[in-house]
């Protein structure tokens, strides 16, 4: 472990790696140890979970460009590429391809610093996740609220949409506290709500997404207007954190029944879908966790590098998290058969230093319905254990 440390943190601080102060460079990479189930839903051992590398540029300081890939995959795929222009002290434009608003626990914090390494399955089912689009952030200094508003293509694509309509996304905050960027207040709140509107053309609906990414419950494509709302709220005091969150979906159907797409489409019935999670996390050592993205750190060595120059392990920080959720999915049609799941999650995370951490998680879940590859089974677990490693 010494070893590791001290290469992780020569590889960081390698002046021949320096970068001009307005280029900032993005290095995500995170490697598991995985056991799942079933090999149906995973293969289990050692895997390259994410691989993310790229580069924030401030030519100026009001103005940010990002650009981050996905490497971890078959093939590349684009994560981040949008540029941002701060007007003010209170609001913000950004074009192109990053996080839709929803969600506090998906737009919120960057996947690598959560303290269950996983989206919960809330946020794995209903997020719009990225897209891309213009964005207006507006957060007064003056009250505490913060308000987002996004049209974009709602596809999930930076090549271009699958209709010609387009996507909206809205979200509205409350904050108080250590919530509104006081990082030595001791209690915060948050608490809003979002919602995300769109027109699908024969996409297929909300299904169910574990954490390993198995698709456990598989929905009928949809087509026409389609709804998300969430509502969301997040309580902290001390070093403890509790995050509430729900969210409901309507999606219509139809179907062409003569091929001509001239003609009008045979109406179905409404599909309807709801979740809700529950989680709470208690940083044991270190700071609390603040408003911002990344994870706590220790008290008096945040980047953990005095520990390292010594020869020996930092501290760190040490942060246990439990969450239990509930997905009811496809509901609202007599010709769908229903489905969901309820699950739940335990985490210990150590935030070795401000780059390094190591974890352990164990998920479970019960599915109402058996999942197509395997009828005859309706429970599933997954033990992971993480090393990440995160620039800047």
């Amino acid at each position: 472990m010494r070893h590791v440390l001290i290469a992780v943190a020569t590889l960081a601080s390698t002046p021949a790696l320096a970068a001009p102060d307005w280029l900032q460079p993005v290095l995500v990479g995170e490697i598991d140890w995985r056991q799942h189930v079933s090999e149906v839903e995973g293969f289990d051992g050692v895997t390259l979970a994410r691989l993310r590398v790229g580069a924030r540029a401030y030519p100026v300081p009001w103005l940010m460009a990002s650009g981050v890939a996905e490497w971890a995959q078959e093939k590349p795929s684009l994560v981040d590429a949008f540029v941002a222009a701060t007007l003010g002290e209170s609001l913000r434009l950004s074009m192109g391809m990053s996080k839709t608003p929803l969600f506090i626990s998906a737009r919120d914090e960057n996947l690598e610093t959560r303290a269950i390494p996983e989206l919960s399955l809330l946020a794995q089912t209903f997020w719009p996740r990225r897209d891309l689009g213009i964005e207006a952030w507006w957060a007064p200094k003056a009250l505490p609220v913060e308000a987002w508003v996004r049209v974009g293509n709602g596809s999930r694509s930076p090549l271009g949409n699958d209709n010609s309509l387009p996507a909206l996304d809205a979200r509205v905050d409350g904050r108080w506290g250590r919530a509104r960027g006081n990082v030595d207040a001791f209690w915060g709140f948050r608490a809003g709500a979002g919602v995300h509107v769109e027109n699908a053309y024969d996409r297929a609906g909300i299904g169910g997404i574990g954490p390993q990414n198995f698709v456990f419950y598989r929905p009928p494509p949809v087509s026409g207007p389609r709804s998300v709302v969430e509502a969301h709220a997040r309580l902290d005091v001390g070093p403890v954190r509790v995050l509430a969150e729900g969210a409901a979906a309507w999606e219509r159907r139809s179907r062409d029944t003569d091929g001509n797409p001239n003609t009008p489409r045979e109406g179905l019935p409404r599909m309807e879908s709801q979740g809700a999670s529950l989680e709470v996390s208690w940083v044991v050592v270190g700071r609390p966790r603040g408003d911002g993205a990344r994870w706590p750190v220790a008290p008096n060595d945040p980047t953990g590098m005095d520990a390292v120059n010594a020869g020996q392990v930092p501290t760190g920080a040490v942060e246990l998290a439990a969450r239990v959720e509930r997905l009811w999915l496809g509901r609202g049609a007599s010709d769908i058969q229903p489905g969901g799941t309820t699950g739940g999650a335990l985490a210990v995370r150590w935030w070795v230093t401000s780059f390094f951490g190591l974890g352990a998680a164990g998920y479970a879940q019960r599915y109402d319905t058996a999942p197509l590859e395997d009828p005859g089974r309706r429970n599933s677990w997954l033990a992971l254990a993480r090393a990440t490693v995160s620039v800047p």
